[in-house]
């Protein structure tokens, strides 16, 4: 297995886990906004994990160029890790200032899940595009 596929693989992983394992287990057995106090203190390890590995795959993808397609997949790594790094810079910045249940943080909330949606779909399509063309 190359190093951008492990790469992708874990980056993969962590987008899918805690988003989809993580904060749906917390959000069934914790009342919400229990449940929404540490999916906000898992934060910050989760973002600054995937946005290592997504940054060292972006890399390594980048020294590999070989097409176009490549270049698409480039592409859409760096939108995915645009929209992850949007979050703990820009959003939860915001969301800190506003009193859960009002417009304007249900407003960001759901930019930020609409970021982290693009994130979890754009990363294995881009990593699709490259490891089914280096099989051929």
């Amino acid at each position: 297995m190359t190093l951008y596929a492990w790469l992708t693989g874990a980056w993969i992983a962590v987008l899918w886990f805690f988003t989809l394992g993580v904060t749906r287990v917390l959000f069934a057995v914790f009342p919400r906004e229990r449940a929404g106090e540490i999916a906000t203190a898992l934060f910050p390890a989760y973002f600054i994990t995937a946005i290592l590995l997504g940054l060292a795959a972006t890399v390594v993808l980048r020294f590999r160029l070989r097409d176009r397609r490549d270049r698409g997949a480039l592409i859409l790594q760096v939108l995915a890790l645009g929209a992850l790094a949007a979050t703990p810079l820009a959003l939860q910045p915001a969301l800190a200032l506003q009193t859960p249940g009002t417009p304007e943080f249900a407003r960001l909330h759901g930019i930020s899940m609409a970021l982290n949606l693009f994130s979890l779909i754009a990363v294995p399509v881009a990593t699709l595009v490259v490891c089914a063309r280096r099989k051929e």
